[in-house]
């Protein structure tokens, strides 16, 4: 018999569990993707562009086999409204059995899918990259716990601990020529460390088992999620296909880099946000209380994110300068539109861990099939006519003129959350944020020197920002510090109690 999970329990769960879960979600995350942004520009330095493009075309394969290699499978852990104990070893099961078989069929078909994406002599890196697949199978159900749990410290660390073994390794193996094997063989040993360690912090340890009836459970949560993972992967993998087809191997590596750079807030947001969304939103989901929630964390999440996007579209030029080089400055071109399009994929993952809270899931895969027919024409317009700027173009277009507004309907659907409380949250920061990346445009074009330029320019954008939202960080403050006071009055009555429980979450599932 299922152990149920009481709304209450799971509410004070969330209380106690956000509070550390989002600071050392953000110190992990965050410490992770920075090193690895810095492990990039190190490398940009040392490696020629057509070795990056290796790369990319290892990572197509490897993102989109990784992500559907446990079926989705593990959102059932992650949502902590079942006892682990009977569906844990099921799904380590099916985790451990589709990863396997997955890095037989990308081992053996590197061949032909190097050559389909444009460079046959990038088989060996998918080769070696395709171990990576194995290791996430055998690290999906202990990774899991420690996400359901809100044990973002021992995650944290973890994370970090392969970052830096992959940096250790690639940069030796670089200067000593390696090329693409030194990117390849370095992120292998980071994801063999990685998966050791959430096996050393995982609260409780499963060996693989099956039951029926629990496997039907957790493939009707994550089989749509798991189909979506693949088509979404896909999705944002095809730029990839058809850079490297239609202009070549040397600009795939550029694109690579730009879209490294202009993606950088969206993966640190959005990894920081995931690392406690899912199991928050499904006690929220149990308790009544997520869609009340979903504005304020929407708007939270926008209010944060987008001007980092736009200062990045707005110094684009002079920060490709900075970071990678001059021999790099052809990276610009498609900074434009992948910063717009990277402030708009902000929204869509909020989007998504709403659905996914909600268990609500089967209408994901449906967006992401909307997505990727949309965009495989606009992709190949824009390369044919725009080369790397076009591609970029097409992405930011279809985002928000496609992505955006059926996310927005599926969350009104699913969730029951109002989409013009939520619009009223987003559009504000959006237009500030844009404005602000005009101001860091104008006045990095009045400077010569790069880094003046970068530094004066991202100056004038935050102040401009700071300045114009002042007022709404103001309310927001104003709330956060009436809900603590409302904290404090708990013990006062049970009904205070109640009600300052659902305020103070709303606000924290928020931030």
């Amino acid at each position: 018999m299922s152990t149920q999970v009481s709304p209450e329990a799971g509410l004070q769960t969330v209380r106690t569990g956000l509070r550390g879960g989002l600071l050392w979600g953000a110190v992990g995350v965050g410490s992770g993707r920075v090193l690895q942004f810095v492990t990039t520009v190190i490398l940009a330095r040392i490696l020629a562009p057509e070795h990056f493009g290796a790369l990319a075309i290892a990572l197509v394969v490897q993102t989109i086999a990784m992500n559907v290699t446990e079926l989705g499978a593990t959102a059932a852990l992650g949502r902590a409204d079942r006892d682990p104990a009977e569906i844990a070893p099921t799904i380590f099961t099916i985790g451990l059995v589709t990863s396997t078989a997955i890095t037989a069929a990308v081992f053996a078909g590197a061949p032909v899918l190097a050559g389909a994406m444009g460079d046959p002599s990038a088989a060996p890196i998918v080769q070696i990259m395709a171990f990576t697949i194995l290791l996430s199978g055998l690290s999906g159900v202990p990774a899991a716990m420690v996400w359901r749990n809100y044990l973002q410290r021992p995650r944290a660390l973890v994370e970090i601990a392969g970052v830096l073994c992959s940096l250790a390794l690639v940069i030796p193996m670089a200067l000593d020529g390696w090329g693409a094997f030194a990117l390849a063989w370095s992120r292998l040993g980071g994801q063999l460390l990685t998966t050791i360690g959430y096996w050393l912090v995982a609260p409780r340890r499963f060996l693989p088992g099956f039951r029926r009836a629990e496997a039907a459970y957790v493939l009707r949560l994550g089989m749509p999620l798991a189909l979506a993972n693949l088509v979404v992967f896909a999705t944002l993998n095809l730029d990839y296909v058809i850079v490297g087809r239609n202009l070549g191997t040397a600009e795939l590596g550029i694109y690579l880099l730009a879209f490294n750079l202009a993606s950088l807030p969206s993966s640190l947001i959005t990894a920081v946000i995931r690392t406690v969304a899912v199991p928050t939103f499904g006690r929220l989901h149990k308790a009544g209380r997520l869609a009340e929630a979903a504005p304020a964390a929407l708007g939270a999440v926008a209010y944060l994110a987008l001007p980092v996007s736009a200062l990045l579209v707005g110094l684009s030029g002079p920060l490709i300068q900075v970071l990678y080089g001059r021999e790099w400055t052809g990276a610009a071109a498609a900074m434009i539109g992948l910063g717009i399009f990277g402030a708009g994929r902000i929204l869509t993952e909020m989007l998504a861990d709403l659905c996914v809270g909600a268990g609500r899931t089967v209408g994901l895969f449906w967006v992401q099939v909307v997505w990727f027919v949309a965009l495989l024409p606009a992709l190949l317009a824009g390369a044919s006519y725009g080369g790397l700027a076009g591609v970029g173009a097409a992405q930011a277009a279809v985002i928000w003129l496609v992505v955006l507004p059926v996310y927005f309907l599926m969350v009104r659907r699913t969730v029951a959350a109002r989409t013009g409380a939520m619009l009223l949250q987003c559009v504000p920061p959006a237009a500030v944020a844009a404005l602000s990346g005009l101001a860091a445009w104008m006045t990095a074009g009045a400077l010569r020197e790069p880094f003046l330029a970068v530094a004066a320019g991202g100056l004038a954008g935050t102040a401009l920002y700071a300045l114009l939202t002042r007022r709404y960080a103001l309310r927001m403050l104003t709330t956060l510090k009436s809900l603590t006071a409302a904290d404090a009055a708990e013990a006062a009555s049970e009904d205070a109690a109640q009600a300052n429980t659902t305020d103070t979450l709303t606000l924290r599932s928020a931030q």
